[in-house]
């Protein structure tokens, strides 16, 4: 997995080419886990003890199998899936290689999840919506686009049974299709991706 450093250094080059953009809706890439970024966000998930966490729209499933080596029982999800899936140790749900051809709904009523992970969600799924419906979510991680117009759904923002925490350790390490440097190729780094806690209140 590429570190911080390193992915600055792609985005550098991509830039005084064809363009950092171009480069990432080649490689279908929204956001690009750097080591450190995952590492931010699994110190934000371990000490919640969530027992049955969920990807949903997990893609080729890199975010999720990266928080898996660092012990996150995530079950991956999508509606396009990528391979087969099966129990983990211990009845757990670590799946074996692969992402379940899943979609948002499918995977709440299937996985009844705890905590459910996100990144970059289209906009108008509805799939937001569901996951903060779900009384059995008591967390839920999403990771967005940012910028003028952009920040996921209003969803998120507007149910005042769950309160929204931004993940700074994680935004500082963060590394999306839609940022750029200052200066092209050099200088400093505008970030647009964020990770944000959700938590559901008490009644």
């Amino acid at each position: 997995m590429i570190g911080y450093a390193d992915a600055l250094v792609l985005l550098a080059g991509e830039e005084g080419g064809e363009g950092w953009l171009s480069y990432c809706e080649r490689l279908e890439i929204y956001q690009l886990p750097t080591a450190e970024w995952v590492d931010a966000l699994a110190g934000a998930i371990l000490p919640l003890g969530a027992e049955r966490p969920v990807e949903v729209g997990a893609g080729s499933g890199e975010l999720g199998r990266a928080l898996i080596e660092r012990g996150i029982p995530f079950a991956l999800t999508d509606p396009a899936g990528t391979g087969s899936a099966g129990p983990g140790p211990e009845g757990g749900s670590v799946r074996l290689g692969g992402v379940e051809r899943l979609g948002a709904r499918e995977a709440l009523e299937r996985h009844r999840p705890d905590l459910v992970l996100s990144c970059w969600l289209p906009f108008d799924s509805g799939a937001e919506e569901m996951i903060l419906a779900d009384p059995g979510v008591r967390w839920y991680l999403a990771i967005v686009q940012t910028g003028p117009g952009f920040a996921g759904s209003g969803a998120l923002w507007r149910n005042p049974a769950w309160r929204a925490a931004p993940i700074g350790e994680a935004d500082r390490w963060s590394v999306s299709r839609s940022d750029y440097l200052s200066e092209v190729t050099a200088d400093e780094h505008a970030r647009h991706g964020a990770a944000f806690l959700l938590t559901r209140q008490a009644p």
